[in-house]
This record gives C-alpha cells, structure tokens and sequence, in this order.
C-alpha cells in the first residue's frame, strides 16, 4: 500500500511539472529580411540556436517567416527582434542594424 501511494505520488508531480512547463513556452512568427540559406543558416544555426531560452526555430526561406519556440521565463520576443536585428536582418518592426546589413554577404541583401 505504501508504494502505491508513492507511485502515485511520482505521477501526481510528474504530470503537474508537465503541466508547467507546457505554460512556460510560446511560439512567434516573425516577419524577417532573409532571402536565401546563407540568411537561415545565420540567424538560426549560428545565433539562435546558442540563444538562452529558444527550443526550436525554423525559417521559410522564401516568405522569410522565422518560427521560434522558446522559455518565456528565458527570454522575450523583444529580445529574439532586437537579436535578429544587429544581425543585418529587419525583423517584424524592427530595422536592421544599418553597420551589420553592410557587412552581410551580396547575395543576402535584401533589394530595395
């Protein structure tokens, strides 16, 4: 009877911390100035994927739609923008970095 009730005990706060932790992420989509593989292979493997907080992005190359899902706890969508932003790249409202769209390869800067 005693490790019945611990078992169920386990599962009990098992399945609360679960609970939790489905509370703590969020998914945004933002609107970038990415235009090719060079682009994603930037923002996403080089940056955000060493970004506290962020679980998962991906990009649509060519809609230029970075989906991030991340900790909420860990970071904000004000932070992934501004991020995004001293790479070169616009992100949503957020105006590219005028010195790093500069030193961005020819082939990712987007035409005016």
């Amino acid at each position: 009877m005693k490790n019945l009730i611990w078992i169920l005990l386990a599962f009990l706060s098992n399945y609360a911390s679960a609970q939790t932790n489905g509370k703590k992420t969020a998914t945004v989509e933002i609107q970038t100035s990415a235009v090719c593989g060079m682009c994603e292979d930037l923002i996403i493997q080089k940056n955000l994927a060493f970004e506290k907080g962020v679980k998962y992005a991906e990009m649509d190359v060519k809609t230029g739609v970075l989906t991030v899902n991340y900790r909420k706890d860990k970071t904000s969508v004000a932070h992934l923008r501004s991020l995004i932003s001293s790479l070169g790249y616009s992100a949503d409202s957020v105006k590219a970095d005028s010195l790093a769209y500069e030193n961005l390869h020819f082939c990712c800067k987007k035409p005016h």
